[in-house]
């Protein structure tokens, strides 16, 4: 399988929302102890194996809006097909803390979406992270801005929540479990506070009991 995280390169863009694919592959590979290297693909790329299969995790350096080069690339040198891809992407229209897992679909409004549709067609695994929109009257107030901009520290401690599961999907989705993640993980709101535990029962008056 081959699981490319999108972004730009450049330091200027390393903390930015658009770069959540980025930080995806980046948690993946820490899971599966890869490093990416260099590739022949205009992209950074990290091997690893799954069940005796080989995999690759995949940095495109191309710019968003040409990603579908660098993924045709690998996939044509991989023997590939688009149901053996799956793209991470941050998405304007799911609110932070919030993903979406789905088998296909259209760009959403995505550029390197629609650069990789515009090479492969769109019946590949695409994994949506949620990066909200800017607030009404925000600094800039545009989408660009928006996703070009640095992530607060409040909102990269709950996408970091979301990253701490990408692995995890990623491993259903080599296991042929595609479903099974999409219902384990599509209603998950990591930005939710946690559940209050139990409140413990009164302890009962001295000498006495609670029954």
């Amino acid at each position: 399988m081959i699981i490319v995280g999108l972004g730009n390169p450049g330091p200027e863009y390393e903390n930015t929302r658009h770069n959540v694919g980025f930080w995806a592959v980046d948690a993946a590979a820490e899971r599966f102890k890869t490093r990416f290297t260099p590739s022949p693909w205009k992209a950074r790329a990290a091997a690893f194996s799954f069940k005796g299969a080989a995999h690759h995790l995949v940095k495109p350096i191309t710019f968003m809006n040409l990603s579908g080069e660098s993924v045709s690339r690998i996939m044509a040198a991989e023997g590939c097909t688009a149901s053996d891809l799956l793209v991470i992407v941050d998405d304007v229209n799911i609110p932070v803390g919030r993903l979406r897992l789905r088998p296909s679909g259209s760009e959403g409004g995505h550029n390197g979406l629609r650069s990789i549709i515009g090479y492969i067609g769109q019946d590949f695994w695409r994994l949506r992270l949620g990066v909200g929109k800017p607030a009404q009257g925000a600094p800039g107030g545009g989408l660009v801005d928006h996703v070009l901009g640095p992530v607060p520290a409040g909102e990269r401690a709950i996408l970091e929540l979301v990253l701490r599961d990408v692995p995890e999907i990623i491993t259903l989705l080599l296991l042929g479990m595609g479903p099974k993640a999409m219902s384990r993980f599509n209603c998950r709101d990591y930005a939710a506070p946690p559940a209050a535990p139990p409140a413990r029962p009164p302890a009962p008056p001295p000498g006495g009991t609670a029954s």
